[in-house]
């Protein structure tokens, strides 16, 4: 009977180890998320999310690195050699980095430690982001009526699909207002496209020419590997009572 409850005493103490080494409910891996735009412009800081997710889950301590890889990271930061760090208790991080001035598919590198209870879990993430050299799309505005035209919304569309979209405030009479947005031309080939430009009074979607809503487009011609010199359009839209003049304007954005 001594040696049963000798062998009871064991086990209960043998399970309460075993249960004392087991992780938290819940935890499992570390593993990290990166968020963020797909492209970036050459020569131009960005900013990326990171989420870690599982491993420790109390009084943990994370310290993270990051730097970027590619075929030639000229102008580009952080690189290998000298990777950013943050430090923090939350499991989240903003990630800046330069884009190299060439053309190319780079990588973003982040390592991430998660230290909690003197035990430390590491893991690795990558994303890649596609470098490339913005075209800036831009559309001024001149006011020569006799009221102000307010909260106009400036879609710009390249070969029928949406790139931006940008809102002018007010512009008053005879003064000038202009939108610039920087397109980012991931995938587009070489040869012949449009870029159309809508203006759209009431933000509705609908382009209305009795209300003087009007959308223009143009060719321009995309060489290998920027754009042609750039064109110019002008044409006269009616805005109640002001009439506003439209010019868009495509150029090629020097190259570092």
């Amino acid at each position: 009977m001594a040696s049963r409850a000798w062998w009871l005493a064991f086990a209960v103490l043998t399970a309460a180890v075993v249960l004392s080494a087991a992780p938290a409910s819940g935890q499992g891996p570390i593993y990290a998320t990166i968020t963020g735009p797909p492209a970036a412009a050459a020569s131009t800081e960005t900013i990326y999310n990171l989420s870690i997710n599982g491993g420790p889950t109390s009084s943990v301590n994370y310290t993270v690195k990051w730097y970027i890889t590619g075929s030639d990271t000229t102008e580009g930061l952080p690189i290998s050699s000298n990777p950013r760090s943050a430090s923090g208790t939350t499991p989240a991080f903003k990630l800046n980095l330069t884009a190299p001035s060439k053309e190319q598919t780079i990588t973003l590198v982040v390592t991430v430690s998660a230290l909690s209870g003197g035990t430390t879990e590491n893991t690795t993430v990558e994303q890649a982001i596609v470098v490339v050299t913005p075209v800036v799309l831009s559309a001024i505005f001149r006011d020569n009526g006799s009221t102000a035209a307010v909260n106009v919304t400036v879609r710009f569309f390249v070969d029928d699909r949406a790139v931006g979209t940008k809102t002018v405030a007010r512009i008053d009479p005879g003064k000038d207002a202009t939108v610039t947005f920087n397109y980012l031309p991931v995938g587009l080939q070489a040869g012949t496209h449009s870029v159309r430009v809508e203006a759209d009074l009431d933000g509705n979607g609908v382009i209305d020419s009795a209300r003087g809503e009007v959308a223009t487009s143009q060719l321009f011609y995309k060489g290998t590997p920027g754009l042609s010199t750039g064109w110019t359009v002008l044409i006269g839209i009616v805005v109640f009572l002001p009439v506003l003049f439209l010019t868009i304007a495509v150029r090629r954005r020097g190259r570092a």
